[in-house]
């Protein structure tokens, strides 16, 4: 009795959680702006502003001001970083992640309520309870059955016979597959309408997004099994990814460090798991992107179908002008690679003069001639853990990981460090350029040699949480915008924490230096 009890009081945790939605921003720029102009007698200001008066408040989500300055050593000059901040709801910033190694449940329940969790005397643990409830939508994935092209059958099974017919398929191209069929099975959907009661609608979007994380990177896992052994039967990929699946949920492994061991095709170290979950934590939101625009979008437009809005925001996510750079510095790489080290070093520069994948921002000042330059912080995040874990022999690399990696060492060099002259400006100062968070993306999943076509996909498992958290704030106030400014209440306040910037100069030193993979 003791035990149902505690039940009936988790779900009705849960239930009363899920329909908490966090307070709107009462900011609104432009509104304020406009009343202003009429108090002042600026008719013609006042008119111009009327027309963007559908415009409202800005997000109460997401804020990455320049929060921190470091200097570093260019070769002879001294080029001072200003580093750009990244923060949730004002309640969690980048710092914090690191510093006390926050869970993704904390992060994630933070931008969902706008508060952190709670622990409750009797026996709630907020984090916790998230926690489960994405793993058992996950987890769920083994069991789950549904109509496909040849019957109904076990979705793993399908999947694998997809795999099998299309091993060259990205986990995108699964998905999308998958989401049709999804869509006709399910008559009547409900989909994203600001009429929904907000707990189902949550609960909805989390279980479409883990289903989907789970058919990607099961089908990563299939790929990797078909790289070994083109031969192997669609069962035995489904018996294999099922057994790890099972394995993993047996020993009390979340969904995500689940998902990490699906990516690499193998079962994850607890050093991997630890660089791959924080790497995608701090990707969890940021706001700006397209991919969030998207989200905002098809939550404005009251999407028909909940999988509508995960598959349209993940073709975003992996455009040439987002999370495609990745791709885009796969296939430079290979490109330079054969080449020896006189021609590789003037393929980059030529490279820098149109645009260097991974490196610039087109929305951050990047790039510059000046002894001051913005720097995105996450290659440092992301990308310190990984060299750590090598230097202290924890990671082994081929020769040709070593190889792959030192060159992007080198283009890191050349881009920032020296900077590239232009012809006819010799007098000024080289054009610098600094990474951007693809750059540290890239070489992290390269050194754990997860495959090429499949390196934007841990993004995709975190973001989803940031599109779901979009969209509950779209449906409260609809404020579309490319880049949407922050309700100064939700900025960071500057602080002597220096976590962040002795991450960024942490690296930049290692860069500067020797090679650190030969």
């Amino acid at each position: 009795m003791l035990n149902k009890n505690l039940e009936a009081k988790q779900v009705a945790a849960v239930r009363k959680i899920l329909s908490e939605v966090p307070v709107a921003s009462a900011y609104s720029p432009v509104t304020e702006s406009m009343d202003k102009a009429t108090e002042l007698g600026e008719d013609k200001i006042a008119a111009a502003l009327k027309n963007f008066s559908s415009m409202p408040q800005s997000t109460n989500v997401f804020a990455n001001p320049v929060l921190h300055k470091a200097a570093v050593n260019c070769k002879d000059a001294q080029i001072t970083l200003n580093i750009r901040s990244f923060g949730i709801r004002g309640v969690v910033s980048e710092s914090e992640i690191i510093a006390n190694k926050l869970s993704p449940a904390h992060v994630i329940f933070t931008g969902l309520f706008g508060r952190k969790p709670e622990k409750h005397s009797d026996d709630i643990d907020e984090e916790t309870i998230l926690s489960e409830l994405i793993d058992k939508k996950f987890y769920l994935f083994t069991e789950l059955r549904r109509d496909g092209l040849t019957g109904k059958q076990r979705l793993i099974n399908q999947v694998a016979e997809f795999v099998k017919s299309f091993p060259d398929a990205g986990p995108e191209a699964v998905i999308q597959h998958f989401s049709t069929l999804r869509k006709l099975s399910v008559p009547n959907q409900k989909g994203i309408k600001g009429t929904r009661k907000p707990g189902s609608l949550l609960l909805e979007l989390i279980g479409t997004h883990m289903e989907n994380v789970a058919l990607g990177t099961v089908s990563v896992f299939m790929r990797h099994q078909l790289r070994q052994s083109s031969a192997l039967h669609p069962q035995v990929l489904a018996m294999r990814a099922n057994d790890l699946i099972t394995e993993s949920q047996k020993n009390e492994k979340t969904a995500f460090q689940t998902c990490y061991s699906l990516l690499l095709g193998r079962e994850a170290s607890s050093v991997e798991a630890n660089i791959l979950e924080r790497m995608g934590i701090i990707q969890t939101h940021h706001g700006s992107a397209g991919s969030n625009v998207v989200a905002r979008y098809l939550a404005t437009l009251y999407a028909g179908a909940v999988s509508d809005f995960f598959v349209a925001s993940q073709m975003a996510l992996d455009g040439d002008r987002h999370f495609g750079a990745i791709h885009d510095m796969t296939a430079f790489i290979n490109q330079i690679e054969p080449l020896d080290t006189d021609a590789r070093e003037t393929a980059i520069r030529e490279r820098m003069r149109i645009a260097l994948p991974t490196f610039g921002h087109p929305e951050i000042a990047a790039a510059g001639r000046s002894d001051e330059i913005q720097q995105d912080p996450r290659p440092a995040i992301y990308f310190n853990p990984f060299i750590d874990a090598v230097e202290k022999g924890e990671i082994q690399l081929n020769d040709s990981q070593k190889k792959r990696l030192s060159i992007m060492q080198r283009i890191y060099q050349i881009a920032f460090i020296e900077g590239v002259v232009r012809p006819g400006r010799e007098n000024e100062p080289p054009l610098r350029l600094t990474p951007n968070t693809d750059f540290g993306g890239w070489a992290v999943q390269e050194g754990l040699d997860i495959y090429e076509s499949d390196r934007t996909f841990l993004t995709y498992i975190f973001r989803g949480f940031g599109w779901i958290m979009d969209a509950r704030e779209q449906l409260q106030m609809k404020i579309i915008r490319p880049v949407i400014p922050p309700d100064p209440e939700i900025i960071p306040k500057p602080s002597d924490d220096m976590t962040i910037a002795n991450e960024v100069v942490a690296l930049h030193d290692r860069m500067a230096g020797p090679e650190i993979f030969d």
